[in-house]
Parts: C-alpha cells; structure tokens; sequence
C-alpha cells in the first residue's frame, strides 16, 4: 500500500534526474522486501505471537515517526488531481 506513495514522494523530490530517483525507490523497495522478510523470519523462531507482536511494534513506531515528520507537510496543488 505504502509503495505507490513512496514512488510519488521519491519521484517528486528529484524533478532532474527522475530515473535515478525511480532507481532509489526500487533500491529501497526491494532491499526493504528482502531484509524484513529475513528479520521476520529469525523474530518467528521465538514463536508467531512474539513475531506478530514486534511487528505491529515497529509498524506502530514508524507510524508515530511518520505523523511527526511529515506533520508540517502541506499538500501540493500541481499533483494534477482535479
């Protein structure tokens, strides 16, 4: 759900070089797919509660950290979205 937007954010922060900023956003997509599957795996050894319950931990962090960095963003009118 979160890659649609991340390839919006990326894309719209490098106006010059959109290839290289799609390029970052596949690097992070992917890498992102491989390592979090990899930490999942090792967390689920400890058992699929402890597994489930790091993982609404971090997601519930990284919420947290979203709303407060993201809090002064003001949405753009030159989206195209009439």
């Amino acid at each position: 759900m979160t890659q649609p937007l991340f390839a919006g954010i990326v894309t719209s922060l490098c106006g010059k070089r959109p290839g290289q900023a799609m390029g970052l956003n596949v690097f992070f997509l992917f890498t992102g797919f491989g390592l979090g599957s990899l930490i999942f795996g090792e967390v689920l050894r400890l058992g699929f509660g402890h597994a489930l319950g790091a993982f609404a931990a971090v997601e519930a962090a990284a919420a947290w950290a979203s709303i407060a960095l993201f809090r002064a963003e003001i949405p753009s009118d030159s989206v195209g979205i009439s």
